[in-house]
């Protein structure tokens, strides 16, 4: 799907759903917050940071980093980004492969299922990379290519939330390709409340894994 389309299609849903987390297409509000939880509990505690969310939709999956740091959010839709700037986040629209912030500002990029709908995702890799400072750690959350439900549900349910999925060592390729080290995984095994951890991308468990964050510290020149 083109970006002119996904932007209708999100700019609708922030009408219908207004600032519920549904509005950023989630499977639920459960599996939502389980997963925000889930990821916002490896970054451990964040105080005085300079945060950006990277299509970060109506806001709700950053918001509660807002308190202790500063948190900046962009999104093509417009509709979604008013919520998100009522939930605290500096917000901004941007093109995600050429965002207006100079390089090396941030301490932390989050994205949070974003590139399974976005065909040049090195590009947006790319882009996040040369904003994240050095020291700084780049997080990005997606549906794995290799879950055995994902191909199931792919099989019937013909949607945009399947256009893309990755492998693990795929991304962990790519970001150090970009100048990041000491990679490590979040898994997620939806529906279950389940979580591993690690820096080794893949085992025969992890057919088990419907998706996956990944995360690594950008290497000082």
């Amino acid at each position: 799907m083109a970006n002119l389309s996904w932007k209708q299609y999100f700019d609708k849903r922030a009408e219908v759903h207004g600032a519920s987390v549904q509005s950023s297409d989630y499977y639920n509000e459960e599996s939502f917050f389980l997963q925000r939880n889930h990821t916002l509990g490896w970054l451990g505690e964040l105080h005085d940071k300079e945060i950006l969310d990277a299509g970060c939709g109506v806001g709700a999956f950053s918001e509660p980093l807002v308190g202790s740091n500063t948190v900046y959010g962009v999104d093509f839709s417009e509709r979604s980004l008013a919520f998100a700037a009522e939930r605290g986040l500096r917000t901004s629209s941007d093109d995600l492969t050429a965002l207006h912030f100079d390089e090396g500002k941030f301490d932390l990029v989050l994205c949070i299922g974003v590139i399974q709908l976005i065909e040049q995702y090195r590009a947006v890799i790319k882009e996040l990379a040369r904003v994240t400072k050095p020291g700084g750690t780049l997080l990005i959350e997606t549906l794995h290519r290799r879950s055995w439900q994902r191909k199931v549900l792919r099989l019937f349910e013909k949607t945009k939330k399947f256009d893309r999925m990755y492998a693990m060592d795929e991304l962990k390729k790519v970001l150090i390709e970009h100048g990041f080290e000491h990679i490590e995984f979040l898994k997620i095994y939806h529906p279950f409340s389940y979580v591993s951890k690690g820096n080794a991308e893949w085992n025969v468990h992890d057919r088990l894994c419907t998706s996956f964050a990944i995360k690594g510290s950008k290497k000082h020149v």
